[in-house]
C-alpha cells in the first residue's frame, strides 16, 4: 500500500485553491506520496513523504482510501502561502515542486486520478483525531 497527499494552503483560497505537485524525473508529475513504512500511521507517512519530497511541512487532516486503487490519499494542510514560481527538491528523484491550478502536462498518471482527488468531497472521507 502506498501514501499519497493532496496538499492545499491554508491561505490558497485567493489564488484559486491550488494544491501541491512533484515533477519525478522519470515518470512527470505526480502527487508527493510513497510507500508507508512498517508500523508507519498514514497521517505520518504522509507528513514524512510530503517533507521529503517538498520540504513543507503540514497537518494531516482527514484520509481516503476509496479514490485511488491500491493508496490511501491524506488531505494535508499547509500554512504556506501560494507563489507561482516551483522550487527544488532535497529528493534527487524529483526536479522541481510546484503549487497548480490545473492539471500540468507531462503527468505520470492519467489526469482523471487527479481530477478524482481534486474533486473528492473530503466533508466525506475519515478525519484524523488530534
Amino acid at each position: 500500500m502506498f501514501v499519497l497527499c493532496w496538499t492545499y494552503s491554508s491561505k490558497g483560497e485567493e489564488f484559486g485553491n491550488p494544491w501541491v505537485m512533484v515533477l519525478h524525473k522519470e515518470r512527470g508529475w505526480e502527487l508527493p506520496g510513497g510507500n508507508i513504512n512498517e508500523d508507519e500511521e498514514w497521517d505520518v507517512a504522509a507528513l514524512r513523504e510530503l517533507y521529503e519530497e517538498t520540504g513543507l511541512l503540514g497537518t494531516a487532516v482527514s484520509y481516503d482510501q476509496d479514490i485511488i486503487e491500491g493508496g490511501v490519499v491524506v488531505l494535508v494542510e499547509v500554512d504556506v502561502s501560494p507563489f507561482p514560481n516551483p522550487w527544488e527538491s532535497d529528493d534527487p528523484s524529483i526536479e522541481e515542486v510546484g503549487w497548480c491550478i490545473e492539471v500540468p502536462a507531462r503527468l505520470a498518471w492519467e489526469e482523471q486520478e487527479i481530477i478524482r482527488v481534486k474533486n473528492h468531497d473530503w466533508n466525506t472521507s475519515k478525519r484524523f483525531g488530534s
